[in-house]
């Protein structure tokens, strides 16, 4: 079957999506015509296949239903627990996978109450180690937002049912140990080895390089590199192991060991050094691609790189039908075949380093195109550039001299020493470096392409590389894909259909009015979190924020780079906590402020950052209004310069997608009284003013206004225990319908010129 490994890789690929929910029809369609136009006559292949894409159909459609049963009773609260991992504490948090004793897989969560405590688990917690545990089992959330993270799906997907909950870790004891085990226990001890001799600045470098370990990067670095297309360098990939693997395979030649004798060694070692790095899906196909082509040279039958690849996804997709929702393994698989397939021809002809490196570049950044834009909603520009320069200086400096400085530090601190400034000194100016590449729009925000524009997507990327293939220029090979994402980008700018969508930002307000054709994107309220003051040991290096975690991720998803006007309604944290986030990475025009509301420091600070962004800002009260072909929009409270907070939030009165709409931000019943004392309205749409609190929307002001729908912003579980149950029964007794994020997720409505529908993201 030498040759026609591929297209059995393909076949597994149908049969196991076909059950798992994956709509990837223009997969299969490509497989049909390959079937009836290249292999009509190979009918042994035919048989072959279809017998394939019947074992993985079953074997998908099991697995799907093992996925779904869980063998833990919800009322458990005592567990005997095994590490799967070595547990990441951030802060005050600890979080871990682990094994129960019914065999199952549950994520750990704790809150470390001292930073006694603190020391004693990062020292005394590893993978492997069993425990008593007890706690509170909890379902994971998923998505509370469109487009946004589904983290009960990702569990779901590892087969995980359950979050537990802590309150207390006991009687702890080592397990028997076992090679796998004693592989680990050996990488947790290099991770530690790292922190506690290198510098703050090469830390994170050596974690990531040598054990594929990069939660040790600020997040101003990792974006720095994602915005460079280039944050692949600081994970283990294939490269990686080529690298180590010719290295390795080099020395033990040079020291006089034989071919033989230097392949059995290099069979051994790479298996190892797949779990010394975390056993990521990129690392493993290597290792697992490296072993088949080593195995089959011993025996004088060698396959062809492709095939081995495509034995290796085979493999993959046998261990486990869900890696193909894995980023990691998209990306790994897709770009090594392109990259393979391309060397047949186009790569033959080029003899130099250099235009076959970038032609390597190209091919990659192409092939990964639909995915990150997917996954990510945006792409590099730079990207093609950027890896020219920094996939060389990773390969051949980087990457060895950070080996070279940690096994430096078993032989002699000296030479460590001067090895290790040398690398602190090589990743500055790789990071300066990185800095004076970045630039404002180095990066396209693509937001998520639906079904029908990812497939086109697909075809046109792999069209590139046809082109190319068959000796095309650059020029005419990437202009189907310029004019695809142009298409793309117009098909957005002049969308007809709107939107009014209340995000759930947890206890707090954000609210994105989307109009049609690009006739204005307004944000009412950014959100934002209560901080309190924590001990030092206590703060999370990477904590969540809404900015950065929910409004901008959210915003990115629907190709919103530009706000045309940010209505911030008063002063409080939950209002505009995450102003200065999205100022610092949006483009917005305006912003409207309620008179003297920078007298309150926070809303001071995001007027002054503001300002020196040249962001122009209007201070608005009762009577400032503006509209354009798709809506109608006016300010209707305050009436005075007078700031007393909640009740002289800004009051956003708009007509648009059919129905009238309030925006009331946190007024409470005074704030009511004097706006229906000074105006008359009747509204479809009403926001209950501050979350739904006992002091807010009063029987007067309902029947006043008699709207037909209410929306409700709330946390779930907030600690203030909003909305009030009196709000709650007048809203019944009125017969006006209740949309509420606490218990619905964000409430979205999608309207196309005067007609438009509801709808939540119910978790």
């Amino acid at each position: 079957m030498k040759g026609y490994w591929l297209f059995l890789a393909g076949t597994a690929l149908c049969g196991s999506s076909l059950f798992l929910g994956v709509h990837w029809g223009l997969i299969i369609v490509f497989h049909c015509i390959w079937l009836r136009i290249v292999l009509l006559k190979k009918r042994k292949l035919i048989i072959l296949s279809v017998g394939i894409y019947v074992i993985f159909a079953l074997y998908g459609l099991w697995a799907n239903e093992q996925r779904q049963v869980t063998k833990i009773s919800p009322t458990q609260t005592s567990f005997f627990i095994q590490l799967n991992e070595p547990p990441h504490i951030n802060g005050n948090q600890f979080k871990s996978m682990a094994k129960t004793n019914q065999k199952e897989n549950i994520v750990l969560n704790y809150k470390i109450g001292t930073e006694v405590e603190k020391k004693r688990l990062m020292e005394n917690m590893y993978s492997g180690i069993i425990c008593k545990v007890e706690g509170e089992l909890q379902k994971p959330e998923s998505n509370r937002n469109e487009n946004l993270f589904n983290y009960r799906l990702y569990l779901y997907r590892q087969n995980v049912h359950w979050i537990l909950k802590v309150t207390s870790i006991t009687s702890c004891e080592e397990s028997s140990k076992g090679f796998i085990q004693w592989v680990l226990r050996a990488r947790e001890n290099g991770l530690k080895r790292v922190d506690n001799l290198f510098s703050p600045n090469t830390i994170p470098y050596a974690k990531a390089l040598l054990f594929g370990d990069s939660s040790s990067f600020s997040e101003e670095i990792y974006s720095l590199y994602q915005r460079l297309g280039i944050v692949h360098l600081l994970a283990i990939s294939g490269l990686h192991v080529g690298v180590i693997s010719s290295g390795i395979f080099y020395i033990l030649i040079r020291l006089g060991c034989p071919r033989e004798m230097a392949s059995w060694i290099l069979l051994i070692i790479l298996p190892t050094y797949a779990i010394i790095t975390g056993i990521h899906p990129p690392v493993v196909r290597a290792v697992i691609m490296s072993m088949l082509i080593i195995g089959t040279i011993r025996k004088n039958s060698p396959i062809s790189s492709t095939d081995a690849l495509s034995i290796c996804f085979i493999l993959f997709l046998l261990k486990d039908p869900f890696i193909i929702f894995h980023i990691g393994f998209q990306l790994s698989f897709t770009v090594s075949l392109c990259i393979l397939l391309a060397s047949r021809s186009l790569l033959l002809r080029y003899r130099s380093f250099f235009t076959n490196l970038m032609l390597v570049s190209f091919i990659s950044q192409i092939s990964a195109l639909p995915i990150l834009s997917f996954h990510f909603f945006e792409i590099s520009l730079t990207s093609i550039f950027s890896n020219i320069i920094y996939v060389p200086l990773y390969t051949f400096i980087v990457l060895p001299l950070f080996f070279l400085t940690f096994v430096s530090s078993y032989i002699d601190f000296t030479v460590f020493h001067f090895i290790e400034n040398a690398s602190h000194i090589v990743v500055s100016i790789s990071e300066g470096f990185g800095s004076l590449l970045d630039f404002k729009y180095g990066v396209l925000v693509t937001g998520k392409p639906g079904m029908f524009f990812l497939c086109i997507f697909i075809v046109v990327s792999q069209l590139v590389l046809f082109l190319l293939e068959r000796r095309r220029s650059i020029t005419y090979s990437i202009f189907p894909l310029f004019m695809m994402i142009l298409i793309f980008k117009i098909s957005q700018f002049y969308d007809p259909t709107g939107e009014v969508t209340f995000i759930d930002v947890g206890q707090g307000d954000s609210i994105l009015i989307r109009l049609p054709f690009h006739r204005g994107t307004y944000l009412i309220d950014t959100g934002g979190e209560v901080s309190f003051p924590q001990e030092e040991w206590a703060v999370r290096k990477k904590p969540f924020t809404v900015g950065k975690d929910i409004i901008l991720p959210y915003l990115k998803s629907k190709g919103i780079t530009k706000i045309d006007k940010l209505i911030l309604t008063h002063s409080d944290s939950d209002h505009i906590g995450a102003a200065e986030e999205l100022l610092e990475r949006l483009t917005v025009h305006e912003i409207l402020l309620s008179p003297n509301s920078w007298e309150k420091p926070m809303m001071l600070k995001t007027v002054q950052m503001a300002l020196s962004k040249n962001i122009s800002i209007k201070v608005v009260k009762a009577g400032f209004k503006w509209k354009n072909q798709s809506g109608y929009f006016r300010i209707i409270f305050p009436f005075d310069n007078h700031y007393e907070g909640n009740n002289d939030s800004l009051v956003l009165y708009a007509e648009f997608g059919g129905l009238s709409w309030l925006f009331t931000g946190d007024l409470e019943a005074k704030g009511e009284k004097e706006l229906l004392e000074n105006k008359r309205l009747k509204v479809d749409v009403l926001k209950i003013g501050h979350h739904g609190s006992k002091g807010s929307s009063t029987e007067v002001f309902l029947q006043k206004l008699n709207p037909t729908y209410a929306i409700i912003s709330a946390g779930k579980n907030n600690r203030y225990r909003h909305p009030h149950k009196e709000v709650l029964e007048r809203l019944t007794e009125n017969h006006i319908k209740i949309f509420r994020t606490d218990l619905q997720g964000a409430i979205q409505y999608n309207f196309l010129q005067n007609n438009g529908t509801f709808r939540t993201f119910s978790p």
